[in-house]
């Protein structure tokens, strides 16, 4: 696939110093960036995201956490489209401190799956390369890159019926 016929990233996440990363959501209403911290593990959250997502699942989510409060990506779906909500709590509702449906709706709408699995994988494959196993520990502080699981969003990916992602290696 070349380059010009990739749909434009709905997602960005990027290491922004110790313990910080940037994620950047393209909006419909514009693009919205979010501070997120190392208490939780965004990075694993995303890579389990697009796992499961590429074996089928039909809801999956991601956290995350600022300090305080915390966004939700939450995709559901069970065919080729997915509805997809960006929720922002105030403070920590992933660890309870306030209740789960007390967000606010950022940003909604609809996804290809496929889209979304790829985008996943391209965050991944730009932190594995350009920042690597260790560095990424050393920034990360709490959490280790999710290797595991960014391998198995690459093998299950190639067994997908939209196997031709050419830059999955």
């Amino acid at each position: 696939m070349l380059e010009e016929d990739r749909p434009q990233e709905r997602i960005a996440y990027v290491l922004s110093g110790t313990g910080w990363a940037t994620l950047s959501f393209r909006a419909d209403a514009g693009p919205m960036d979010f501070a997120v911290s190392y208490l939780h593990d965004s990075l694993g959250d995303l890579a389990r995201m697009g796992l499961d997502l590429v074996k089928g699942a039909q809801q999956a989510s991601a956290v995350f956490m600022d300090e305080p409060g915390e966004v939700h990506l939450v995709v559901t779906g069970d065919k080729e489209d997915l509805a997809f909500e960006l929720r922002r709590y105030r403070d920590w509702a992933s660890w309870g401190i306030t209740a789960m449906d007390d967000f606010e709706v950022l940003d909604h709408g609809t996804i290809r799956r496929v889209d979304l699995v790829r985008n996943i994988h391209a965050i991944l494959e730009r932190i594995y390369v350009d920042v690597g196993l260790a560095k990424y520990r050393e920034l990360w502080v709490e959490h280790d890159f999710p290797l595991r699981t960014y391998e198995g969003l690459i093998a299950a990916f190639k067994k997908w019926p939209w196997a031709s992602w050419a830059s999955c290696k």
